[in-house]
């Protein structure tokens, strides 16, 4: 074969290579996605934790809540916000409203526990599944009225 011919060969399998990454990298947000769909809570070894029990609720139609409650049982909302989400190139994107959006890029996602990486200021945190056992707002919270 011809250094030409070789050449050729080459170019067209380096081609296909970014549509094939392109669908791996789709594929993985969507399993990414799916993992990401319930409520995760703040715990206090987290980085980013402050004191105040809250939840994150990540709706699978796409919506997002971030809860704050005045009461460790989280019973009293004390204030929410309510935003849109997805998940991009292993990045969650939470469109807050008006052009604004926050990212995090997902370092390690498990079904318990999800180590996150904002790119806003590079903090590294992470957030448990609200489950019975879950030492702050445990089960799914109340939604604010």
């Amino acid at each position: 074969m011809t250094k030409l011919a070789m050449a050729a060969v080459a170019a067209g399998a380096m081609a296909g290579e970014p549509a094939e990454a392109a669908k791996m990298v789709k594929r993985d947000d969507a399993a990414l996605s799916a993992m990401l769909v319930g409520t995760w809570v703040n715990p206090p070894d987290s980085a980013d934790y402050e004191g105040i029990p809250s939840a994150e609720v990540f709706n699978a139609d796409g919506t997002y809540s971030y809860i704050e409650y005045e009461d460790k049982e989280c019973q009293r909302v004390s204030g929410a916000v309510h935003s849109k989400w997805y998940v991009w190139d292993g990045t969650i994107v939470n469109e807050v409203g008006e052009g604004k959006t926050l990212k995090d890029e997902i370092v390690n996602m498990a079904p318990k526990k999800m180590v996150l990486r904002s790119l806003e200021d590079s903090l590294t945190y992470h957030r448990v599944r609200s489950t019975a056992k879950t030492r702050a707002c445990a089960g799914t919270p109340p939604q604010p009225k």
